[in-house]
């Protein structure tokens, strides 16, 4: 497997590398790897953040469904992402680009003052949760997820629920760029990375 440098994302697909393999770092250096998906838009967070802290990461693309027993000792939750960093085994990505963010501080993903990073939060909250219920879940997941996990078809209603609700979030994102430079504030920040891969896929 090769290191690639997180601006240059190349996934592996995992039924070409052995379990065993995929567990052992190369002589002594722990290499960086992001248990993923490609389509996910938490995945893709985390690989957005990385990517701007210029941090090396190996991908491993993680068949989450399949429910495999070493990636349910990764993250008993049995969800992507799942980021083995620094000898830790970190799941939620969220948690994650937070820590991504205090170890490596530079360039900064976060305001400096409690208001700013406050609003950033909430926005990705925002995108995490109500977008994703009502936009991603609705359109990605249903017209894509349902094929590649072989769990059932398309429902049509989830989708025209979907699209009508992307029009509400493209909206309210028009409305918070009236008032300023970027989503959050006066700086790119997490929620754009969070706003941009979300609402790009869809």
């Amino acid at each position: 497997m090769v290191a690639l440098r997180a601006s240059n994302l190349t996934a592996v697909d995992p039924a070409r590398v052995s379990r065993h393999s995929r567990e052992k770092t190369a002589g002594t250096r722990q290499m960086i790897r992001l248990f993923h998906v490609p389509l996910s838009p938490f995945c893709r967070k985390v690989r957005l953040s990385l990517a701007e802290k210029k941090v090396e990461v190996e991908l491993v693309e993680e068949r989450y469904w399949e429910k495999d027993p070493d990636f349910l000792r990764r993250n008993p939750a049995g969800k992507v992402p799942v980021l083995r960093m620094d000898g830790k085994t970190m799941s939620e990505s969220a948690a994650i680009c937070e820590y991504i963010e205090e170890k490596h501080p530079e360039p900064s993903l976060l305001p400096r003052g409690a208001d700013g990073r406050y609003e950033v939060r909430r926005l990705v909250s925002w995108f995490d949760d109500k977008f994703h219920n009502e936009v991603t879940a609705n359109l990605l997941y249903e017209r894509v997820n349902k094929k590649l996990t072989k769990t059932g078809y398309p429902e049509s209603a989830k989708i025209k629920a979907g699209a009508k609700a992307i029009k509400y979030h493209l909206d309210y994102m028009a409305w918070l760029l009236d008032q300023r430079r970027w989503l959050a504030g006066d700086a790119m920040s997490l929620a754009e990375r969070r706003a941009r891969k979300d609402s790009g896929k869809c």
